[in-house]
């Protein structure tokens, strides 16, 4: 298989995908799982480039819980002060 047929593979399962932060933390899930499997089978080069493949989704999702925690406490300290200023009217 070519690099193109992958990638081709890659855009049909993320259009099958739900679009949360559930899906990204199945893959990596199911990455991990994979690797504590195969750990003995795969080359230690193929074995570390999938280690950064599943570091690279794990920071991913890390940064998009942290910033959903953010938008999160942003939009309750915007609807307090916005309670708050109705209060005083």
């Amino acid at each position: 298989m070519t690099q193109d047929e992958i990638l081709t593979m890659f855009r049909q399962q993320a259009k099958d995908l739900p679009s949360n932060a559930s899906a990204l933390n199945t893959a990596i899930l199911e990455l991990a799982q994979l690797l504590a499997d195969s750990r003995g089978r795969l080359s230690k080069e193929n074995f570390e480039v999938l280690v950064r493949i599943g570091g690279a989704l794990y920071k991913n999702g890390h940064n998009q819980f942290h910033g959903k925690n953010d938008v999160d406490a942003i939009m309750k300290h915007s609807h307090r002060n916005h309670d708050e200023g109705r209060g005083s009217h």
